[in-house]
């Protein structure tokens, strides 16, 4: 700046010749761009090394050096740049303090988010298990109402079934005694059916038919004659059967059954009897003769026996096949109960049959408990196993008739 103020013509000296510099071939207008000052400078320091160089022969030129002014706008380009510099590294600060900021929030944010997440998946489990909870409140209420439903119809149920058993009580508090008597008789008349068609037991079925007659009886009613025809004509057909006692014939076949194992069986007898008319030998000396006698007697006459036999001679069992035996004839007889409860009279009498074959080939005949048995069997065999071949009673359906109605239809006829 100071060369600026300076005068470019300063007055020589006035011992000095004044010698205008020559132009540098390698001077630059002054209005070169900040990159070329540099160059610049160079340049002129090489114009002024070279003008040194020259000055050794003239003292004049080395004694003055005219300075080269800069020019103004180099250094306004340098000032120019430096406030881009600066304003450039502040503005890289400041996006920086921004950027870092932008960062901590960011940071903070996704802190944030975690949190929120880790809170929204608690929320979401709590609202799944009160969920959870309310469904179940839901499903325990709903069953509750179903019950309550249920407990109401049967309730309702009840209370009609109530209504109906109280007036049918009032109606028949309204009738006179002999409805009752009508109703016991109607109950002995099929008590009479069932021990005649289940148990097969006629003798019982007569007792409650006539327990039923006497009920009917006991009700004095002239119009009640039909009825009674009808149970003395039921009466009279349940004796005209001629039906097998079952249960006596099965309590039979179980005592044979339990007798069975103490039955001897069938053996060869090697024990000869003793002649009962032999005499013994006295121990009189004067009766030698007559002894020696009567010992020469049985030695000739027991020397040799023979005895007829008219069945098989079996071979002796051994225990398995004694074991077999019993058993297969105690399935015999159980085979003839089964029978006896089925009607079946061609088994009944197969069964009974074999089991008495077995008796007399294998146990002892002359033992008097294997006759017996034979002889049970034998009754056994010829009972005659008979179906009941009534069907229904001819009073049932009037009974129902005066219990319903309380009194026998006139149209009504008794079932033939």
């Amino acid at each position: 700046m100071e060369n600026n103020k300076k005068d470019p013509n300063p007055p020589a000296h006035k011992d000095e010749k004044v010698i205008s510099p020559a132009p540098s071939p390698v001077e630059k207008p002054a209005q070169t761009k900040k990159g070329n000052a540099t160059s610049q400078k160079s340049a002129d320091s090489k114009t002024n090394n070279n003008q040194s160089n020259s000055s050794t022969n003239s003292p004049v030129n080395n004694s003055r050096r005219k300075a080269k002014p800069s020019s103004w706008w180099i250094r306004l380009g340098v000032l120019f740049s430096l406030l881009v510099a600066i304003v450039a590294i502040a503005a890289c600060y400041w996006l920086y303090l921004q950027l870092d900021q932008q960062s901590n929030g960011q940071t903070q944010l996704g802190q944030n988010i975690s949190e929120q997440v880790t809170q929204n998946k608690s929320l979401k489990y709590e609202l799944q298990q009160t969920a959870m909870a309310a469904n179940k409140r839901i499903g325990t209420l709903e069953q509750q109402q179903l019950n309550d439903t249920k407990a109401y119809a049967k309730l309702a149920e009840l209370q009609q079934s109530n209504k109906q058993l109280q007036e049918r009580v009032t109606v028949i508090a309204l009738r006179s005694p002999n409805h009752w008597m009508a109703s016991e008789a109607e109950y002995l008349v099929r008590m009479a059916g069932r021990k005649l068609w289940l148990e097969n037991d006629p003798q019982t079925a007569i007792g409650l038919l006539q327990s039923a007659d006497e009920r009917i009886g006991a009700m004095k009613d002239p119009a009640l004659t039909l009825l009674r025809k009808a149970l003395a004509a039921d009466i009279t057909k349940v004796k005209a059967l001629k039906t097998t006692d079952i249960t006596n014939t099965i309590f039979e076949l179980d005592s044979l059954i339990d007798g069975l194992t103490q039955l001897p069986l069938n053996r060869v007898d090697e024990n000869f009897a003793d002649n009962k008319n032999t005499q013994q030998v006295t121990d009189s000396i004067d009766d030698w003769q007559q002894n020696l006698a009567r010992t020469w007697h049985d030695l000739t006459d027991g020397f040799i026996t023979i005895r007829k036999r008219t069945t098989d001679l079996e071979p002796l069992l051994s225990p398995e096949q004694q074991w077999y035996l019993v058993e297969n004839i105690r399935n015999k007889l159980l085979q003839a109960q089964l029978a006896l409860y089925r009607f079946d009279q061609v088994n009944y009498q197969q069964s009974i049959s074999l089991a008495d074959k077995w008796l007399q080939q294998y146990f002892d005949l002359r033992d008097p408990k294997t006759k017996s048995m034979i002889e049970s069997l034998d009754k056994l065999a010829k009972v005659n196993i008979e179906k009941i071949s009534l069907n229904k009673f001819q009073a049932s359906p009037l009974l129902q008739q005066l219990v319903i109605y309380g009194e026998i239809m006139p149209t009504q006829e008794p079932a033939q």
